[in-house]
């Protein structure tokens, strides 16, 4: 056997059952040595149960697990630790009060020590970082860091300073910017050269199809099929996930014809100094325009600035033409100006409230008389919404935090439809969300959202925009530097326009 086919980890029969479903059932799979195995499945399907199994977090019903050659029924964090694995979360957990240097070897710098040499513990974790090929001080404070460069410092720490032999990467690259995603391809080939395993979870097809050896499909708590990357293309990998041989990625209907002259939203000369600069913009009734730009070039930072969240040093807010100025959320709401978070676990919803809870926590004054919610308006509003978005749920009531992620994500487009708004500001609502239901949200917003409102949309990928977007206008180092029309939509262009390049000159295309 060659140390390419040794196995690593292995899953014999896992089924996990919860009271009322059964979560995993029969699942088995081979992770081997100097391989990256991918992991893909839509919200809800079992991924992060099985996560949960491999890292030692969810004890399985049945099975038994393999690691190293060893037979065990269940995994501890401790033994899973003694076992090398380490697991990367798709939300970066760190002491943002800490350096760079702690985070990387937190808790293990203080083990069978009394002192701590924290000149030696920076120099250690500096030749790491360079090795890395991440340009940080490790002195610096993790507060300082961006959410791309915490999750990429994750990776770090699980590959060099835990030193993992099987490393789980659930999501880690949706968060990343392009420039991290790079170093995060990098990593990965580094630990397959010193014959580590990764298994790689991602929703991205075309993702998986680049770095990994082999992918296994989850549907239905099943495992589907574990195939070989020369064996698949997007299309058959789209139609596992799915589960259906014909599966055809939605296309979207071109409603720019809906698109009246009516100007809902401007903004004039909008600067936040250190992030954006002379930020001008106009969106028309129906009208849906696209944010395009790496991590960095302002795209968040604006949304946020303009609702209030952040402040602004300048510059003007117009909305139906009458200029405004937010210091809350809670403001802008009231002028029918919506704010949809990139961070949807941390910023969009209640956790422990239940579905009609979250739908209507933003309008309480629409469905209640005298400081009493009116039950029977509550609940045939988050009805109706719980249809038209097609959330899985057992009822209404069910508790937020027993949704999958893609359906979490439509409830968070659901809030913000039920405040029947002038302006949406929706900062990446595709993002990490399965194939179903990212088609399902973009129908949502094109086909619901646009009707007597404007929208400004981000999204991680350029596709999502040209699918239905009016406009995309391109950010780069926080100012806006160029425009594409309906009719100019390019991959290839827009791209090139947020790596910095001016595709187009004073309208005219180069």
């Amino acid at each position: 056997m060659t140390m390419k086919n040794e196995a690593m980890l292995e899953l014999r029969h896992i089924t996990k059952l919860y009271t009322g479903t059964v979560a995993l059932r029969d699942v088995s799979f081979t992770v081997r040595k100097g391989e990256v195995h991918g992991l893909i499945g839509k919200n809800g399907a079992g991924k992060s149960t099985l996560v949960g199994v491999i890292s030692g977090l969810v004890e399985p019903s049945s099975g038994e697990i393999l690691v190293d050659g060893k037979n065990y029924n269940s995994l501890s964090p401790i033994l899973a630790k003694k076992h090398r694995i380490a697991i990367i979360t798709q939300e970066p957990q760190v002491v943002e009060e800490c350096s760079v240097a702690e985070n990387l070897f937190m808790p293990n710098y203080l083990e069978g020590r009394k002192m701590i040499s924290w000149k030696t513990l920076n120099e250690k974790a500096q030749k790491i970082l360079k090795e890395a090929g991440f340009d940080k001080d490790a002195s610096m404070k993790m507060r300082d860091l961006s959410i791309s460069e915490r999750q990429l410092l994750l990776v770090i720490k699980a590959c060099y300073a835990e030193d993992a032999d099987i490393v789980i990467m659930d999501e880690v690259s949706a968060s990343l910017s392009q420039k991290d995603c790079a170093i995060l391809y990098r990593i990965i080939d580094d630990l397959i050269a010193k014959h580590k395993t990764v298994l790689f979870i991602s929703h991205h097809t075309e993702e998986l199809l680049n770095v990994c050896d082999l992918v296994t499909v989850i549907r239905d708590g099943q495992n589907v099929g574990t195939i070989q990357k020369k064996d698949l293309d997007k299309k058959r990998l789209a139609a596992l996930i799915v589960g259906n041989e014909h599966y055809k990625e939605q296309e979207e209907e071109d409603h720019s014809d809906q698109v009246e002259e009516e100007i809902l939203f401007h903004l004039e000369d909008f600067t936040s100094y250190g992030k954006f600069h002379n930020i001008s913009l106009s969106l028309r009734k129906g009208e849906i325009v696209g944010l395009a730009g790496l991590r960095g070039s302002g795209r968040t930072e604006i949304m946020k600035s303009i609702v209030g969240i952040d402040p602004h040093d300048k510059g003007k807010i117009y909305i139906k033409n009458n200029e405004k100025s937010y210091a809350a959320p809670a403001q802008a709401i009231a002028d029918g100006v919506v704010y949809i978070p990139e961070e949807r676990e941390a910023e969009g919803l209640i956790a422990t409230a239940s579905i009609d809870k979250n739908l209507t926590v933003s309008i309480l004054p629409k469905v209640s008389n005298f400081g009493l919610i009116k039950n029977t308006e509550e609940g045939s509003l988050a009805e109706r919404l719980i249809k038209l978005l097609d959330v899985k749920a057992f009822s209404k009531k069910q508790e937020i935090s027993q949704l999958s992620g893609g359906n979490k994500q439509k409830v968070l487009i659901g809030k913000a439809l039920a405040a029947t708004p002038t302006v949406c500001l929706l900062d990446e609502p595709t993002r990490g969300v399965d194939i179903e239901a990212k088609d399902s949200i973009l129908h949502t917003i094109n086909a619901q959202m646009r009707k007597d409102s404007c929208v400004l949309l981000s999204s991680p990928g350029v596709e999502d925009l040209i699918k239905i977007c009016d406009r995309i206008i391109v950010l780069y180092k926080g100012q806006i530097l160029d425009e594409f029309k309906k009719n100019e939509f390019s991959e290839q262009d827009i791209y090139r326009s947020m790596q910095g390049e001016r595709i187009h000159l004073e309208g005219v295309p180069k």
